[in-house]
């Protein structure tokens, strides 16, 4: 069920929403791939920290998070009010791909990029910075509701279990009780997206074809 979601793209999952009357779930422009890949799709499996000083010399909350994630999903940080620091580096995101995470999107900040682009795992990050977290910024839960940044509008939540989807125009959440009807959707306009790509290659005018298929 979740391929044809990557299979139709972003884009269209996006496309669907607005058809339903509902504004889509498109994650902010500045969350951007670490290097070329291709896109990914996956139930959330949710992270939210804090900005914390602290004199601690690990975050085992995180560790533990990581620990918890089981294989196909795709980890969603929340770095909140994170600024300047990174959530994971290169051990991390080891122990993420070796648990099978299908990819990785962060608001915040990652390191050891250099690395990272060397993985076969998808990471999608909002910058790139040296400063580890230790001290700094703090996981608080896992696999609860959390709060990321969005484009069309400032925050958008993401819960457990919910549907992310990747490629290079950008990453949507699909809420997990939508999945369904944006599949069906999805299924219905398939073979119009078709027929009309292929009238416009042949040079069909653009307001015809609009008239024809009611949607470009």
């Amino acid at each position: 069920m979740y391929k044809i979601l990557l299979d139709a793209g972003s884009s269209v999952v996006a496309d669907v929403f607005d058809s339903l009357g509902r504004l889509p779930s498109v994650l902010v422009e500045t969350i951007v791939p670490i290097r070329a890949d291709e896109g990914f799709v996956g139930p959330a499996f949710t992270i939210t920290g804090e900005s914390r000083v602290s004199t601690e010399t690990g975050d085992r909350s995180k560790l533990e998070a990581i620990d918890a994630m089981p294989a196909g999903v795709v980890p969603v940080w929340a770095g909140t009010d994170i600024r300047g620091v990174c959530c994971f580096g290169d051990l991390l995101a080891e122990a993420m791909r070796a648990r099978g995470c299908a990819g990785v999107v962060v608001d915040g900040g990652v390191r050891d990029v250099e690395y990272l682009r060397q993985m076969d795992l998808p990471i999608r990050a909002r910058y790139f910075t040296p400063a580890q977290a230790i001290g700094r910024w703090k996981v608080t839960a896992h696999q609860v509701p959390v709060q990321v940044r969005g484009a069309l509008q400032e925050w958008v939540t993401v819960n457990p279990g919910d549907i992310v989807v990747a490629d290079q125009d950008g990453v949507v959440i699909v809420p997990a009780a939508d999945v369904a009807s944006v599949t069906d959707q999805i299924a219905a306009w398939s073979s119009t997206e078709v027929e009309s790509r292929s009238a416009i290659k042949e040079g069909m005018p653009l307001l015809a074809a609009l008239d024809r298929f009611g949607h470009l």
